[in-house]
């Protein structure tokens, strides 16, 4: 089958560019569109006109203006077709899935991928993700590389200077409103939270972090994505089982079941994979997935306040609730309280802590990309409410002044709004919301969306002044 061809004598190619290297790799085509899109670094000066050839058939670019290349579309011509040439300095992504993309399992596929002085091709599974999303006109995919086309032996890549991994998310954001939530959101998380064991990992890190990529599927542009990790064991650096003693874990929220928004405890059954609202991540397989989450569930809501004041310290991060809590409450995330998280333990007797998952619900919309304008609540779910109430290891008193802390920092308004500006007007100047809305004819990108989304968090800022200012009192 065609995907199975080598297209050189290794299949995946690690190429280094000194100079301007127009491949396949760089170089993707849409038909129907009638567009290019050509992935060429920042540091590559290019000329007027330049002539290159695509299998059989010679090409030539003309610039329309040597300066400012992002910002301007070009042409792009062959003796049979004219193109509209958008350069992009974001990572170009192809797939070519000749078997088609469906739910599960994943299928066969080639990808190729070009970003800076880096363009390869390889071998990859390649699947639908999400539930919801995936009614969506936009897909997201989950990806796997493989060393060959028998799938038995993963592929590690580093990607747009993230970590090196096999396992990947591109993330369409179809239901985001300028395509800059998640992004946005994944990213500050990083920002302000670093792994409580970092000495003893010093290349663990907090949670997932996303760049932006363009991708074109079976030779169809679909525009703009979030390229993604997975947050698993190798991101967040936990133990490995031993045997069988289970050291590290990570537990996904994925819905609301009572469990892990700590408002109720269903009962456990150990072979099965979920419970109460969680999806076990890592380890498995495994005949114990709940020994441990399960009492810990259970001292949250069933433990008398002066137990839980005395021994929370010991099972859940501090820090790491106060600053999840915090963060959740800044985007305003109702979605990310049970659901959308990953409870994570570093190793046996550790604590528990989060890392938080698909925040397309925030800064003024939820998850379906619908505006809510509400600015004047406090999102909590029954952890928080027992650190609240309990005031448990003097919670309050550390909340309200990490609250502080942040908004000097990361969480204040002039960083938060730059941040916005600054991503917006980079996705408008370089033409990256024009391709979008080529691609998705719906998509709206005109400046009241970023007025709404800033004036949204000016007053949120300012009632959780108020509200977390008070909680003492």
């Amino acid at each position: 089958m065609k995907y199975y061809l080598l297209l050189c004598a290794c299949f995946f190619t690690l190429i280094s560019c000194a100079q301007v290297n127009l491949t396949s790799e760089t170089v993707a085509l849409d038909d129907s569109l009638k567009i290019a899109v050509i992935q060429i670094p920042e540091s590559i000066s290019l000329d007027k006109e330049t002539s290159f050839t695509l299998g059989n058939s010679n090409y030539t670019l003309v610039l329309e203006s040597k300066k400012n290349i992002y910002e301007a579309s070009h042409i792009l011509s062959s003796s049979t077709k004219t193109y509209k040439a958008f350069i992009t300095s974001l990572p170009l992504i192809q797939i070519d899935a000749p078997d088609g993309i469906v739910n599960e399992p994943k299928r066969m596929s080639q990808i190729s991928y070009a970003y800076k002085d880096t363009t390869l091709t390889s071998y990859a599974g390649i699947e639908l993700r999400g539930s919801s999303s995936i009614a969506f006109p936009k897909k997201t995919y989950d990806i796997n590389f493989y060393k060959d086309g028998d799938a038995k032996e993963n592929q590690d890549f580093k990607l747009a200077g993230m970590r090196s991994d096999d396992d990947w998310i591109l993330d369409g954001l179809y239901n985001e409103p300028l395509r800059m939530r998640s992004y946005l959101s994944l990213n500050l998380w990083n920002d302000i939270y670093k792994p409580h064991y970092l000495e003893k990992e010093p290349k663990a890190k907090a949670g997932a972090t996303g760049k932006y990529a363009e991708v074109f599927v079976n030779n169809n542009y679909q525009g703009l994505f979030l390229l993604q990790e997975q947050v698993d064991r190798k991101l967040v650096k936990v133990k490995k089982i031993k045997g069988d003693t289970i050291r590290g874990e990570i537990f996904q929220g994925a819905r609301y079941l009572g469990a892990s928004s700590f408002d109720s405890i269903p009962v456990k059954k150990n072979y099965l994979a979920s419970w109460g609202g969680y999806d076990i991540k890592y380890p498995t397989p495994t005949n114990h997935y709940w020994d441990n989450v399960y009492p810990f569930t259970k001292f949250v809501i069933e433990s008398d306040d002066i137990t839980f004041s005395r021994e929370i310290k010991d099972k859940f991060v501090i820090n790491n609730a106060i600053d999840y809590f915090l963060y959740i409450n800044a985007l305003r995330a109702p979605d990310n309280l049970g659901k959308n998280l990953y409870l994570i333990r570093y190793d046996a007797g550790e604590p528990y802590f989060y890392a938080p998952w698909d925040l397309d619900g925030s800064f003024g919309t939820i998850f379906s990309g619908k505006r809510i304008p509400t600015t004047e609540d406090f999102l909590s779910n029954g952890l928080l409410r027992r650190l609240i109430t309990t005031d448990a290891d003097g919670f309050i008193s550390k909340f309200q002044e990490r609250w502080k802390t942040l908004r000097a920092t990361e969480f204040s308004e002039k960083n938060l709004l730059e941040k916005q500006r600054k991503t917006y007007f980079s996705l408008k100047e370089n033409l990256i919301f024009e391709r979008e809305a080529l691609a998705w004819g719906d998509f709206i990108y005109d400046e009241e969306g970023l007025a709404y989304m800033q004036d949204w968090t000016k007053k949120r800022l300012l009632f959780l002044d108020d509200y977390i200012d008070a909680l003492k009192k």
